[in-house]
């Protein structure tokens, strides 16, 4: 009995000691992260997007008027497919869409009917005409306008099909999606190409991502909106301001971190992509430098 109350004491004894350690532990943490502040951590640089292009149909390449390093705008040409059949077709489109003489005849005979079934009309209330030509008169005009409906239906089609065939030539011009810069260049001249082939990768490098992982101890002090410091490898070691943009909500066991990215304004192009980089928590650590 003696011995059981002797194990429970030294069994008491040994919590309070390992909760004491830990409460001190604790403390001693925070006293040291709030002495040194949060060290910097390693970052990587990386284009905002990076976009592969590719066309929706097959053809042979009729021009590329880009190579790598090359800035492009949104909306820019950068490749062409041969076209010439897909010309032609919207010509023809063109032509037929825009062709209203039918119309403009069916009208005519429109007029010229309800005139004379007017006149029917009134030779009829003269016992000049039988009421069989008064009324066959009358259906001839409605007739005609049935007609110019069909005219009219025929030339919005004619639209449609002028809007698919520039659309089809369209499908043969390679454009790029956005401001950026042409990273890699896979065609030429004269290849023929399969639809969806990859030709071109263009990068956005006007806006920055930068990716790092930080301490787990970091999450609490961290928010999305936060403008921390970002310092690029030498020799363009210039200290740059971003925004964090994405917390992660889970974190990596094994390394005890998280992600973290961030948005670096690069409007003027005076950083590439593809930089090693520190992320710096605390304005004075940097300025120290």
């Amino acid at each position: 009995m003696a011995s059981t109350r002797n194990f429970t004491a030294r069994a008491l004894y040994l919590v309070a000691v390992i909760a004491e350690a830990a409460v001190w532990s604790g403390l001693w943490a925070h006293r040291s992260l709030a002495d040194t502040g949060m060290a910097p951590v390693s970052c990587l640089i990386e284009p905002d997007r990076v976009i592969r292009l590719s066309t929706p149909v097959a053809g042979i390449v009729d021009s590329v008027s880009v190579d790598r390093g090359d800035r492009v705008t949104s909306g820019q040409i950068v490749a062409r497919l041969d076209t010439g059949l897909e010309e032609i077709a919207v010509g023809i489109a063109r032509k037929r869409a825009e062709d209203r003489s039918q119309i403009a005849a069916l009208e005519a005979q429109i007029e010229f009917l309800e005139a004379q079934a007017r006149r029917n009309e009134r030779l009829l209330k003269k016992n000049a005409v039988s009421r069989s030509q008064a009324e066959e008169a009358r259906l001839e005009a409605r007739l005609a306008e049935r007609e110019l409906e069909q005219a009219r239906l025929e030339q919005d089609l004619a639209a449609m099909q002028l809007s698919e065939a520039k659309a089809r030539l369209e499908q043969k011009i390679v454009r790029s999606p956005i401001d950026g810069v042409v990273m890699e260049r896979l065609l030429n001249e004269g290849e023929y190409r399969e639809g969806e082939a990859h030709i071109l990768t263009i990068a956005r490098l006007d806006r920055l991502r930068v990716e790092a992982f930080v301490p787990i101890a970091y999450f609490e002090r961290l928010e999305l909106g936060q403008h921390l410091t970002v310092v690029p490898e030498p020799p363009l070691d210039t200290p740059h301001p971003a925004e964090v943009t994405v917390i992660d909500r889970v974190f990596d066991a094994a390394t005890a971190t998280l992600g973290v990215r961030l948005h670096l304004d690069n409007s003027k192009l005076a950083l590439p992509a593809g930089l090693r980089c520190e992320l710096h928590f605390d304005s004075a650590d940097v300025a120290a430098r």
